[in-house]
């Protein structure tokens, strides 16, 4: 992806995530990969009325008509007033669209293609891979640290420094002012407002984890697909000291990220593995002085 193409899927992005009821909490676009950082809540959308549904349905659409329905956020909220016998298909139709991971990845890589094979005259499909997903404990260091590889991306890719000077992922963005990636900055630190003091804990943590020493070459970091929350490859988690966010590689498919008791008890409830001492996934256990607390992964159980 070019600039253009990238400030594109940025506005994809944001307006899906509208649509679908999710929280960017921060992203990363480079030239062939992507990661997206969401935080949702699928019951919020079981709850939604329909002032809200109209709402997120003008946020992706605008004033344009969706092709599958036929509406405009104006046809729907007529019909839904109405409550005749097609309004609560058209409710179950949306609804099943919004609060969940794969069903937005799927819709933002459609309308990106969609958008690109019109920009350049191509057919077929962009993306050369599914999206790899990640489940992370919320409002923990695990957030936070995976909020930091993300944004440390295109430091380790050689693209830039400064990890806020990258004008492509959602620290960049809201050093640069942009509000909706301050609000998401603003939530990795457990706070609902962007503040001052918040942005600079934020920069403290990615710059206390870098240690230009052991940065990569350009274009390690730069495989050709498209990922969220993840990338191909081993994943690993790593506590904190001098430098090791820089060094981590992936967080992997199938895995979960938090604290020990959270990822013990996630496993217990949805017939997961617990953790697999060994090469691919291992309770990592900080290193004197350390300010994170024991960060735990788990893979999910094969077949």
């Amino acid at each position: 992806m070019d600039e253009e193409a990238m400030e594109a899927m940025r506005h994809i992005m944001r307006s899906q995530a509208a649509f679908a009821g999710m929280e960017v909490l921060t992203y990363c676009f480079l030239a062939n990969h992507f990661h997206i950082f969401v935080r949702l809540d699928p019951k919020e959308t079981e709850t939604l009325d329909d002032a809200g549904l109209v709402t997120r349905f003008r946020a992706l659409y605008g004033g344009t008509r969706c092709a599958s329905l036929g509406l405009d956020a104006d046809d729907l909220e007529v019909i839904l007033k109405k409550n005749g016998d097609s309004a609560e298909g058209i409710r179950r139709r949306l609804k099943a669209r919004m609060g969940e991971v794969s069903v937005f990845m799927r819709e933002v890589k459609t309308r990106f293609t969609f958008w690109y094979n019109r920009k350049r005259g191509t057919v077929g499909t962009f993306w050369a891979e599914r999206f790899r997903s990640v489940i992370v404990e919320a409002d923990t260091e695990a957030q936070r640290m995976v909020a930091a590889y993300i944004d440390l991306n295109p430091v380790r890719a050689g693209l830039v420094e400064d990890a806020g000077a990258y004008g492509f992922s959602g620290f960049g963005e809201a050093c640069a002012g942009g509000s909706a990636a301050r609000r998401g900055i603003a939530r990795v630190e457990g706070k609902m407002t962007w503040a001052t003091k918040w942005h600079e804990r934020y920069r403290a943590r990615l710059c206390s984890r870098m240690d230009p020493g052991t940065r990569p070459r350009r274009g390690d970091d730069q495989r050709p697909s498209a990922k969220a929350e993840g990338e191909d490859g081993q994943g690993a988690v790593a506590s904190a000291g001098s430098g090791l966010l820089s060094k981590i590689r992936a967080f992997s498919e199938g895995w979960v990220v938090g604290s020990v008791a959270w990822v013990e008890s996630f496993c217990a409830t949805n017939g997961w593995l617990g953790f697999q001492r060994g090469r691919k996934a291992k309770p990592v256990v900080p290193e004197g002085g350390a300010d994170f607390p024991e960060v735990a992964t788990a893979r999910k159980r094969p077949g």
